[in-house]
């Protein structure tokens, strides 16, 4: 579909206003940037934030997507589907994760350590959240569908240790807490989970897991 001058400039428009709330609320905090703060900085008018974003709580909705967009979560979420060994779907998954983080770490840590304080960030925060578990599934369903998965372990339970372990918090405290660089910490966590949730592969079966 073919998008005129007019709408393409307005969708410009619209990511320089969200990369600069991004910016400021990473670097500000969310409660100590106000819609000024990021109209002054985006250079466009107060009016056109709302015309274009609605509201605040609007603009917290939309930076989930952009979230995902610097994160590259689409192709990494392929490599996902698309891996052909239980082990290879699990790395991927947890390095989905972990380019989420290390990209964006800075603003969810912003927007999660606001959270408390300002109950407009729950829609935000709920659907990072909800984006995160429905990761921890497409995972532990590629998984399964290539036979990967203990038998002694559900799916649910197998989510729900994959989410757990690979959430803003655990990556945190790996690498700040536990100082570990990014690349002993995925590999960690590969390790880990694989033993935790990963069928034991089968001697002479001709397949690799």
């Amino acid at each position: 579909m073919r998008i005129d001058r007019r709408e393409l400039m307005a969708q410009q428009t619209r990511g320089d206003i969200l990369r600069t709330a991004r910016r400021l609320f990473a670097e500000r905090g969310y409660a100590a940037t106000s819609i000024n703060d990021i109209a002054e900085q985006a250079g466009v008018a107060i009016q056109t934030i709302y015309a274009r974003l609605g509201s605040k709580r609007g603009m917290l909705l939309a930076l989930i997507d952009l979230i995902d967009e610097e994160a590259g979560v689409g192709p990494l979420a392929e490599t996902v589907t698309t891996a052909t060994r239980p082990l290879t779907a699990l790395r991927a998954g947890v390095r989905l994760t972990r380019s989420f983080q290390q990209r964006c770490g800075d603003i969810i840590d912003a927007l999660f350590t606001a959270a408390g304080a300002e109950p407009e960030l729950a829609d935000a925060v709920a659907e990072g959240q909800r984006r995160h578990r429905e990761g921890a599934r497409i995972t532990i369903d590629r998984i399964q569908e290539l036979h990967g998965l203990r038998n002694d372990v559900s799916a649910e339970r197998a989510q729900a240790l994959f989410a757990l372990s690979t959430s803003h918090e655990a990556w945190r405290e790996l690498t700040t807490g536990y100082q570990l660089d990014w690349d002993q910490a995925e590999d960690w966590l590969v390790d880990a989970l694989s033993r935790a949730l990963l069928a034991p592969r089968r001697k002479n079966s001709g397949t690799a897991t």
